[in-house]
C-alpha cells in the first residue's frame, strides 16, 4: 500500500436529486448505513452528500490514481468543506439564492 493511500482517504461523492434530499426520513438513513459501512470495514474512506438538479451519481477520488500534490490540493478542498458544514442550521444558507453569493470555479482547477 502506498505512503500517499495511507495519508489521504478514499472519498466517495454522493450527487443526489436535491429534492430527496430534502426527505429526512429516506436520507438520515442513507447516509448512516453508507457512513456505518465504512467504519464497519475501518475504510480509510469519507463520504459526501451533495444535492442536484441534474443527473444523480457517484463519483470517487482515489488517492492512489492522483498525483500527491494533487491529492494534498484536494484535501485542503475538503478541510474547507468540511468546516462550512459546521455552520449547518445557523445561518450559513442565507443569502443562497442570491446571485451575488455565486462561485464562479475555473475550468483547469489550478
Amino acid at each position: 500500500m502506498s505512503e500517499v493511500s495511507k495519508q489521504h482517504p478514499l472519498i466517495l461523492v454522493f450527487y443526489l436529486d436535491r429534492e430527496l434530499m430534502k426527505n429526512h426520513e429516506i436520507m438520515a438513513p442513507f447516509a448512516e448505513h453508507i457512513n456505518q459501512m465504512i467504519a464497519l470495514r475501518e475504510a480509510n474512506a469519507m463520504a459526501f452528500f451533495i444535492p442536484t438538479d441534474g443527473e444523480e451519481r457517484v463519483e470517487c477520488i482515489n488517492p492512489i490514481q492522483i498525483e500527491p500534490t494533487k491529492m494534498d490540493k484536494i484535501m485542503k478542498m475538503v478541510d474547507q468543506i468540511a468546516e462550512s458544514f459546521l455552520d449547518i442550521g445557523q445561518g450559513a444558507d442565507e443569502g443562497k439564492n442570491n446571485p451575488d453569493n455565486e462561485i464562479e470555479i475555473p475550468e483547469n482547477n489550478e
